[in-house]
């Protein structure tokens, strides 16, 4: 068995090629049931961001497990494997641990992917995909996310791509502070947008949402106006700036409705900003007249600028990472070889059991009295146990290596002789 990642993010594939290897978060139990009843794995975790799609499992072979990845898209494969990584065990922790921490992250060190991790992990673990194994494992990379977010400063002044395209949106002239913003959705990413807004915007922010009650929640808690979703044309026919991050599958506006939204505007300009994966907006809206619209990948300058200055924080922490990815594989190596030690020195002491059973069963056949039945298959039982660690301590007490002596009294719990 070994551990693999196999995955496409941000740094490997464009927008428009990730929305189209996605797992939708409502349907993770499905993808998993699918891996374990294929018999493509023992254990895995699913992970589905903006920026990345992700398999981590543990597994007897890569390739059939590349062949399932490759046939969770309608793209040719010949398009999509290129743009897949694979790692393995040491290589797989590493990056899974890198992931946690925020070092492979579009913006250096963000916290938020920590939260979608243990959401993943929680997912797999109610869809009975993970095992002892994994439960070691993950708890070890939470663990190193921990210890490198209070060790090394890679999370000072953190920044989101939530906060990244607030900064995208100054950097394009807009007057945040007197503009009408609508979010369309109510997720965490809306929450995030609401706390950068709420600093700079004294207008209230209009949301947008399929759930009207999750949007009045967050409205209420960032004094915002809540609105349906079949109220999104009318509000967009008053905003100045749209933020669209809702989870959707399908594009939430479509070309049609801005069409129809910006007749009603009489040539006034409206700027989009969709930072959902699968996108929320159809391209073919940028080729409408007035529109200005960006999505998640049009933030990198911005991100960019912020990364300077973390880079010694990202060396100690992959520096620290990979240490703790080896400590964990040697803790594992190390836990296969005691489990294996234990199973076999149980398998010789039943079949030595067994034996003598075979021949106690054969003398009461026989007629034996059952006392001396029991007598001598407690002394011959006794004995053989005995035997093979008597002859070693012997010899190592010839030998002089009494640190042996020293832990057979440990590994059988052998009280010192009292003395006087």
């Amino acid at each position: 068995m070994s551990i693999f990642t196999i995955g496409m993010n941000h740094r490997t594939a464009p927008i428009a090629l990730r929305e189209q290897l996605y797992f939708a978060s409502d349907r993770l139990g499905l993808y998993l049931q699918d891996l374990l009843q294929r018999g493509l794995v023992r254990e895995a975790v699913l992970l589905s961001t903006c920026n990345r799609s992700e398999l981590y499992c543990e597994a007897d072979d890569l390739p059939p497990l590349l062949d399932w990845f490759c046939a969770q898209t309608v793209l040719p494969r010949t398009e999509v494997e290129p743009l897949l990584y694979r790692y393995e065990n040491e290589a797989a922790i590493t990056h899974l641990m890198n992931v946690a921490c925020g070092l492979d992250s579009m913006v250096l060190g963000e916290p938020q992917i920590l939260g979608q991790l243990k959401t993943a992990y929680a997912e797999s673990c109610s869809a009975s995909a993970v095992d002892a194994s994994f439960h070691r494992l993950f708890q070890s990379v939470f663990n190193v996310a921990k210890e490198i977010r209070t060790t090394t400063q890679i999370g000072a002044c953190p920044v989101s791509v939530a906060s990244a395209a607030v900064h995208f949106v100054k950097q394009q002239g807009v007057a945040l502070s007197q503009a009408s913003i609508v979010l369309l959705g109510a997720g965490d990413t809306s929450a995030l947008l609401m706390r950068y807004l709420s600093a700079v915007v004294k207008t209230p922010v209009h949301i947008v949402n399929r759930s009207l009650e999750a949007a009045l929640a967050l409205a209420q808690a960032f004094h915002a106006s809540a609105h349906p979703l079949n109220a999104l044309s009318t509000v967009l026919s008053n905003a100045d700036v749209v933020f669209s991050a809702t989870g959707s599958a399908l594009p939430m506006m479509t070309r049609s409705l801005i069409e129809n939204v910006m007749k009603a505007r009489h040539g006034k300009p409206l700027m989009l900003i969709d930072l959902a994966v699968p996108r929320d907006i159809e391209t073919a809206v940028s080729e409408v007249p007035g529109v200005s619209l960006y999505c998640i990948d049009d933030l990198v300058a911005i991100i960019d600028k912020h990364k300077q200055g973390r880079e010694h924080a990202a060396d100690k922490a992959n520096d620290l990472i990979h240490q703790r990815a080896n400590d964990f594989l040697k803790g594992e190596q190390a836990h296969e070889t005691v489990t294996h030690t234990i199973r076999a020195y149980r398998g010789h002491i039943e079949a030595i059991c067994n034996r003598e059973m075979d021949k106690a069963r054969d003398q009461l056949q026989s007629g034996v009295d059952p006392e001396l039945v029991l007598d001598y298959f407690a002394k011959a039982y006794t004995s053989k146990l005995l035997h093979s660690p008597s002859v070693q301590l012997r010899q190592a007490g010839v030998e002089g290596r009494f640190e042996l002596l020293d832990y057979a009294k440990q590994l059988f719990s052998i009280p010192d002789p009292e003395l006087g």
